[in-house]
């Protein structure tokens, strides 16, 4: 061996038992969870994004913008604020149908939904229909990384983006319930080395950001959460009470936390 290291293989040794559980039918049942803290948090994470492009100059209000793996609208929803139309990639129905009715209570109706896995849609029926692509915190679903990126270039005219958090305080309860804790930091620098081994040299930004959760919704996507990985157990019920207990102020559950983006220009 030459000691070069494998990327292509580092990150899908990463990100494979992410890959494996993270499922639509896991996703359908946070939906209501985690739409309630895109609500309360005012699309924070999606916001600071929209908000660092626009420092940039780069955002236009005449994009079409494709958001992929789009949840309940985080990204979508600032980004429609602002541009002429944005598409959401989004398999999981009932996160799609967070989507519509956070989009309908904002008076926003330059969304359309293409209710697919990343994977499945048709680039040739996209090839060059957006100004900007973008995939925030979902890079752990794709385990071929670099054939996903592909993709996301062929259907891009102008710019790509991978936003994926780097820094949560959320590890600790992770650590006490016995679940993988994934460093999220190594991930990020992972997927950069490997975009970098592929030739794709993006700029890269990092971002503070806030997640809010009515207590009670907090405790529901840590209950889920669990569930992805093994049945829930009354101990498990008891831990999660304690901590979003312990980070909960007039009923909101808070969690600071930090991403990183990487974006670049898509070759003409």
């Amino acid at each position: 061996m030459d000691g070069t290291m494998n990327w292509k293989e580092a990150w899908a040794r990463k990100v494979g038992d992410s890959e494996r559980v993270s499922t639509p039918c896991y996703w359908n049942a946070r939906a209501k969870d985690y739409s309630a803290m895109v609500k309360t948090s005012d699309c924070n994470h999606g916001r600071m994004i929209l908000e660092y492009f626009l420092s940039q100059g780069i955002l236009q209000k005449n994009w079409n913008v494709l958001d992929i793996a789009s949840g309940p609208g985080a990204v979508t929803i600032p980004f429609a604020e602002q541009v002429q139309r944005v598409t959401a990639v989004e398999p999981a129905e009932e996160m799609a149908t967070q989507l519509r009715e956070n989009a309908h209570k904002r008076d926003l109706t330059n969304i359309d939904i293409i209710p697919q896995i990343w994977q499945d849609v048709n680039i040739a029926d996209n090839a060059r229909a957006y100004d900007m692509v973008i995939c925030c915190h979902a890079l752990w679903q794709f385990s071929d990384l670099i054939t996903q990126v592909r993709r996301m270039e062929a259907v891009s005219r102008g710019y790509c983006c991978l936003a994926h958090g780097i820094q949560s305080s959320e590890t600790q309860l992770k650590e006490s319930l016995g679940l993988p804790v994934s460093d999220s930091s190594d991930e990020f620098s992972l997927a950069f080395n490997y975009l970098n081994d592929e030739g794709i040299t993006p700029n890269v930004n990092m971002l503070d950001y806030s997640l809010m959760w009515p207590e009670d919704a907090g405790i529901a996507s840590k209950e889920r959460y669990v569930e992805k990985y093994r049945p829930l157990t009354d101990a498990d019920r008891s831990a999660i009470r304690s901590y979003i207990a312990q980070h909960t102020v007039d009923g909101i559950y808070h969690l600071p936390s930090r991403m990183g983006i990487l974006w670049w220009k898509v070759e003409p």
